[in-house]
């Protein structure tokens, strides 16, 4: 099914004060996958969606972006255009994947994700 919520991270300062505070107001299960360039640690919930969480350097914001999954991205994209958003970060590829991020006219900004192989 798509154009539902699909994803949700939350990008923080601090991965371990954000897991222990999460794990523990939730009951989530945050496992770590860190290197020495990024770190980004998953969220099972237990439920779909998931999630996962950054750390977010100080001159990039913190927050909670949502990603929406749908059929084409490249279209929804335009249309996001024509409709008075923009794209805040263009179309890229994660795998087999793609994923976007765009902000409605108010500024609010929320991701894309398309699955599988959609010509470029």
């Amino acid at each position: 099914m798509v154009n539902r919520f699909n994803w949700v991270e939350i990008r923080v300062r601090d991965l371990e004060k954000a897991k222990n505070f999460y794990g523990s107001l939730f009951d989530w299960k945050i496992s770590s996958n860190e290197n020495r360039d990024w770190a980004y640690w998953l969220i099972d919930t237990g439920e779909k969606p998931g999630g996962g969480m950054w750390r977010m350097p100080k001159e990039k914001p913190t927050g909670v972006l949502v990603y929406i999954l749908v059929d084409n991205i490249d279209e929804t994209l335009e249309k996001a255009v024509k409709f008075g958003g923009k794209i805040v970060a263009p179309k890229t590829r994660e795998g087999e994947n793609f994923m976007a991020t765009i902000a409605d006219p108010d500024g609010n900004a929320f991701g894309l994700y398309q699955y599988g192989k959609k010509s470029e």
